[in-house]
């Protein structure tokens, strides 16, 4: 019952990223045609598609994840972040001496989408703390805090006062 309600709440994060991506199109391609013309709107619309695959790609790998190794859901999705960013630089410079692209919009549309689908990724997981099988029981007892030794230093005490003796073989500099 738990994985099938974190596939719907994966499949839920997707959907809006993607959702997102969607709304980015018509404005950035109106902003690459206005500034570059048909080259740079190409290059916008070949950005936000890339963003949305691998996007798709990241999201598919993190769903697996939930689904089969849920002890490996965090390190799926941090790989999966850098993955994704490597191979946007990858294709980003493969693509630089296309001519029927304009670099500038091609790099503008992909690095706006996936700054703002990766700000928003982080946001949405962060809403559904349960993909990583966080348990938010706020009336959950607390551990103890740890007991540490404290010292002082004259560059803690307030002007006017005495600070205490610091215990030998504890002092530091």
């Amino acid at each position: 019952m738990a994985a099938d309600r974190n596939s719907a709440d994966h499949r839920r994060l997707a959907g809006r990223a993607l959702l997102l991506l969607a709304g980015l199109a018509v404005p950035t391609a109106v902003v690459a045609g206005l500034v570059a013309g048909v080259a740079g709107v190409v290059g916008a619309l070949i950005g936000l598609g890339f963003v949305a695959l691998l996007f798709g790609a990241a999201s598919l790998s993190l769903a697996w994840a939930v689904e089969h190794a849920p002890s490996m859901t965090l390190v799926v999705l941090a790989a999966g972040t850098f993955t994704r960013l490597a191979t946007y630089a990858a294709v980003l410079d493969a693509l630089s001496d296309v001519t029927w692209v304009h670099p500038p919009s091609l790099a503008l549309a992909t690095g706006v989408a996936t700054a703002l689908t990766l700000a928003a990724e982080l946001v949405w997981l962060a809403r559904t703390p349960q993909l990583f099988h966080v348990d938010l029981d706020v009336d959950a007892p607390r551990p103890a805090a740890v007991p540490h030794e404290t010292t002082t230093s004259s560059e803690h005490v307030p002007a006017g006062t005495d600070p205490e003796p610091v215990p030998t073989g504890s002092r530091s500099l």
